[in-house]
């Protein structure tokens, strides 16, 4: 579900032992593909997961480009 987002947040969080703060900044395509790589490997930089999440973001920016419907509920059957 995350490919199909039109932003991707990040939110961090930092302390240094007294005070923490926090953060929310906007990820750039590079920085989605990264963090999609990290959810779905586990590591920080597998090639492999960075192939993946960019085969998934544009597999999903194709399917926006073409007009994606949500799918109608179906009736109930009788």
């Amino acid at each position: 579900m995350a490919a199909f987002a039109d932003r991707h947040l990040v939110v961090d969080k930092d302390s240094d032992g007294s005070v923490t703060t926090s953060s929310v900044r906007w990820l750039d395509d590079d920085g989605r593909a990264r963090a999609l790589a990290r959810m779905l490997a586990g590591m920080e930089d597998s090639m492999l997961g960075m192939a993946h999440a960019t085969e998934l973001l544009e597999k999903a920016q194709a399917t926006k480009d073409a007009g994606f419907k949500k799918p109608r509920k179906r009736a109930a059957k009788k």
